[in-house]
């Protein structure tokens, strides 16, 4: 598996700077900049830093600025990391290399494992840019507990990886990329938090929210970024077994659909 995982993160690596020097990772990083600018122009000029109590109730600080900025950044970063785990087949499929890709005895845990750690470097990079910007227009962290922070990394990491999994299935029964994830990305920036508190928004919404992993995910991770606060294992229990679920139904459906394909040939 391990061998698979490191051919696999080679081979994207070098496909992606042979025919993506830059352009794609300069464009994460435009998107992320242009966000934090909108954030900060918006809280100085257009609500002259005056935040209600409700939302600082809500959000746990009063820190705006720190909140959106965080939101829209981690946003950004689970876009990157399930488009790039999710559209790996069907560019496999796509590219006429699909066929010879599941008639190999090459781990598929190990495959996807791969694709995941190639785009978490490029993601990593993206981020620490964004974030560069954002401490230039007022993000600031306070202190907080390293193992809770680790806890939150490893439970938002598997939740982007699990999304992935699964979307990547849906992209390709479908065979469509572009509706498909864009419809995705609409529903978790509305329905997950990242730039405003879930207490908002309807109660039928923010159930439909906890369906997907990263609600609960972002919430841990953000908390311990924000406030310091310490992540216990009952707090990520709700966010392993949704992963859980995605990823067996990703396996399940993924099967499936490999044996239609073949059917097809």
């Amino acid at each position: 598996m391990w061998h698979t995982a490191f051919a696999t993160l080679v081979r994207n690596q070098r496909s992606n700077l042979r025919a993506y020097p830059w352009t794609f990772t300069f464009g994460h990083i435009i998107d992320g900049t242009y966000l934090v600018l909108v954030t900060y122009f918006s809280y100085v000029y257009l609500i002259q830093g005056d935040v209600q109590s409700q939302f600082a109730a809500y959000a746990g600080t009063s820190d705006y600025l720190t909140y959106v900025i965080i939101g829209g950044a981690l946003n950004l970063f689970s876009v990157s990391m399930i488009m790039n785990v999710s559209r790996a087949l069907i560019t496999e499929w796509r590219e006429g290399t699909l066929e010879a890709l599941l008639l190999s005895p090459s781990s598929r845990f190990g495959y996807f494992a791969g694709t995941a750690v190639q785009q978490l470097l490029r993601s990593l990079f993206e981020l620490a840019v964004v974030l560069i910007f954002g401490i230039a227009a007022g993000l600031r962290l306070p202190h907080f507990d390293f193992v809770s922070l680790l806890i939150g990394i490893c439970a938002y990491l598997l939740s982007c990886f699990s999304m992935g999994l699964l979307l990547g299935c849906v992209m390709l029964h479908t065979r469509d990329t572009f509706f498909v994830q864009n419809t995705l990305f609409a529903f978790t920036a509305l329905l997950c938090g990242f730039q405003f508190p879930r207490e908002y928004l309807p109660e039928a919404l923010r159930l439909t929210g906890n369906l997907f992993p990263l609600t609960d995910a972002l919430a841990l991770l953000r908390g311990s970024l924000l406030t310091g606060g310490v992540i216990r294992i009952g707090d990520i229990v709700p966010v392993l077994l949704l992963c859980a679920v995605y990823i067996a139904l990703a396996l399940w459906s993924g099967r499936r659909i490999e044996l239609r394909m073949f059917e097809r040939y």
